[in-house]
């Protein structure tokens, strides 16, 4: 019977051992203060979010603490608004099938409106900004011709004609004659030619490389706004109501079995905690999400020697983590520096006021390589 009454006993403190720590927030708050206010004792805890952020996974379930049972009461919430003007470059990119400057404006407008979803405002063209290239190139031919005049020819002879000219280091060929008498003589009763001229024309074919079309680009700049909520900060209160007292007087044997539960809850308390290799410190990683963490593990922190070796865990984080230490050990640990070890690197952070368990933050940068962590001797 007392092996059966200790199994279950041990049993339902893991259970609530497992629902803490399965129920912890998500979020780590921001302040946490315990007050009387007008005659009500409340927990008030603070939490900045981001807009997108659920607030209903701040609210937890009821919990003891300080001879006080809370249990949720409301939930507000203040908007961290922004409002922000600055310059912003927009560039562009048309096409046009002429470098010339006046169809280059036609394809650009005088102004743009810029809106992003977040920023707005009206941009303005910077001429001095405009380039222009071709596109690419293709090539193509073209005729080019020269003319020749020959005059004082005893006779229309072709073989007087020169075959072929340079024009501006190309050769051409001849391609056509015109000739015409340019004086005569009289020859008996007869006038017949004494001269000739001629018009020789002379042709031949030249290449080139002409661009198929021309892209523009351009800048655009201006004064673009931007507001709205950059982040929330929700107050989460909790009721408090002092947990009563069993008056003297009690029955001696209800006395005996309130007892007889309390060990049997502390020998399974410390089993759980032999079990756990009494590990009292949780260590969360930043999601990048306002302040919400996931779980790393956990580990042991002894007040003797106050170390933690981050790099240790299963799954090492990164950059800033949140360390909550457990009640117990924080209060132990009041006043005392602790050394946070991380591969090479050793952060340190002295324990303040302990309300609960014990929260704060260090950034620990970035894991090295495989390569460079040397092995620590066996």
């Amino acid at each position: 019977m007392r092996k059966s009454l200790s199994a279950l006993v041990l049993m339902v403190a893991l259970c609530f051992s497992l629902c803490a720590t399965a129920s912890a927030a998500s979020y780590v708050a921001d302040d946490i203060t315990y007050q009387n206010l007008n005659g009500q004792q409340l927990a008030i805890k603070i939490y900045t979010l981001l807009p997108d952020q659920n607030p209903d996974d701040l609210v937890e379930d009821d919990f003891d603490y300080d001879g006080y049972h809370y249990t949720y009461s409301g939930t507000t919430k203040e908007e961290q608004t922004f409002s922000e003007e600055s310059q912003h470059k927009e560039t562009v990119t048309v096409t046009t099938t002429s470098k010339d400057m006046e169809d280059i404006l036609a394809a650009l407008q005088p102004t743009m409106e810029y809106d992003d979803g977040t920023a707005t405002g009206t941009l303005a063209l910077d001429h001095s900004t405009i380039k222009t290239e071709a596109a690419g190139y293709k090539d193509s031919s073209y005729t080019v011709t020269a003319t020749k005049n020959y005059t004082g020819l005893d006779r229309n002879d072709s073989s007087y004609i020169d075959k072929t000219v340079v024009k501006d280091g190309r050769t051409l060929s001849l391609s056509n004659v015109t000739w015409s008498v340019e004086s005569t003589a009289l020859v008996g009763d007869e006038l017949v030619p004494a001269t000739y001229s001629a018009v020789a024309t002379y042709s031949g074919t030249a290449y080139s490389k002409t661009a198929t079309g021309y892209i523009t680009t351009a800048d655009y700049i201006g004064t673009v706004s931007a507001s709205g909520v950059s982040s929330i900060k929700y107050t989460v209160t909790y009721l408090g109501t002092a947990i009563e007292v069993e008056p003297e007087g009690m029955p001696v044997s209800m006395l005996l079995a309130i007892v007889a539960g309390a060990l049997l809850a502390a020998v399974g308390i410390v089993l759980l905690i032999l079990m756990l290799t009494r590990k009292n410190c949780t260590v969360y990683a930043a999601t990048g999400k306002g302040n919400e963490y996931d779980k790393c593990g956990r580990l042991l922190i002894r007040p003797k020697r106050p170390e933690l070796r981050i790099d240790r865990l299963k799954n090492i984080p990164e950059g800033v983590i949140a360390i909550e230490v457990d009640e117990p050990a924080a209060r132990k640990l009041f006043g005392q520096t602790i050394s946070i070890h991380y591969f090479s690197e050793t952060f340190t952070h002295t324990v303040g006021t302990v309300n609960g368990a014990y929260w704060f933050k260090v950034d620990v940068g970035t894991a090295p390589d495989d390569d460079d962590v040397e092995e620590e001797p066996q």
